[in-house]
């Protein structure tokens, strides 16, 4: 499987812990240049990869702050000359929303992260894509974007956004050499649980046929290899790693 990522340059959203870190020290790991984007983490996840031998810039930045994007295009742009990748993976959950209850606040913080967060992130690379004739582009979507999660209705709705944004773009942007998917993780053991409640977690660990949660560098090989050369014939497509939920 080719996963050589020399000379390439990728940026990846929510840098700083979980599925994104993983996923941008297994990038730089391949010989790829990484941006890692974060609002508090960015500095210590590039150091991290600096250390261990490999090229990374921090870039901080909140997802949703559509001039920092351009800032940032405009920084890489200037330093590289190209875009080959982009990981959108920043988001955020709460515990306990519903859609009686979810406040108007709430909605619209999940909803500007996950979802505005990840259009942003694509509208500033395109542009790029598309005159270079080439990228990928991976979304982190949920089994919230499949089905039904109790006490989580922004979230199940940003992630649909996500999952639907995904096949529109991927189908959009075919013909530019741009390949766009999304994986769809299960529960992972990430700094995101911690905005989980005990009971959303005990109540998801049976609808798990593997019997246990993914852990971050489980997702992050699915998203590496959606962003190499092995995935040339894959646009639109989202790939589940759920240990079979969405099968149930």
């Amino acid at each position: 499987m080719p996963t050589d990522f020399t000379n390439k340059i990728a940026i990846v959203t929510g840098a700083g812990s979980g599925i994104g870190q993983a996923t941008a020290v297994d990038l730089a790991a391949g010989g790829a240049t990484v941006f890692c984007l974060d609002v508090t983490g960015a500095e210590a996840a590039a150091a991290d990869i600096q250390k261990a031998g490999g090229a990374a810039f921090p870039a901080t930045l909140d997802v949703r702050d559509a001039a920092g994007w351009i800032t940032l295009i405009d920084d890489v742009m200037k330093r590289f000359g190209k875009i080959d990748i982009l990981v959108n993976n920043a988001g955020v959950a709460v515990g306990g929303d519903t859609a009686a209850e979810v406040s108007e606040e709430v909605w619209d913080r999940i909803m500007d992260i996950n979802a505005k967060g990840v259009w942003l992130g694509m509208r500033a690379v395109l542009p790029i894509m598309i005159a270079q004739k080439s990228g990928k582009i991976c979304n982190v979507a949920s089994t919230a974007a499949h089905i039904g999660l109790r006490d989580a209705a922004a979230y199940c709705a940003s992630k649909g956004a996500v999952l639907a944004l995904t096949r529109q773009a991927g189908v959009q942007y075919a013909s530019h050499n741009i390949q766009i998917n999304s994986v769809s993780p299960g529960t992972t053991m990430t700094g995101l649980q911690r905005d989980v409640t005990d009971a959303q977690r005990a109540a998801f660990l049976p609808l798990t046929p593997i019997g246990r949660f993914a852990e971050s560098p489980e997702v992050a090989a699915v998203i590496v290899f959606l962003c190499s050369g092995g995935s040339s014939f894959m646009t639109a497509a989202d790939v589940s790693i759920d240990g079979g939920m969405i099968a149930l």
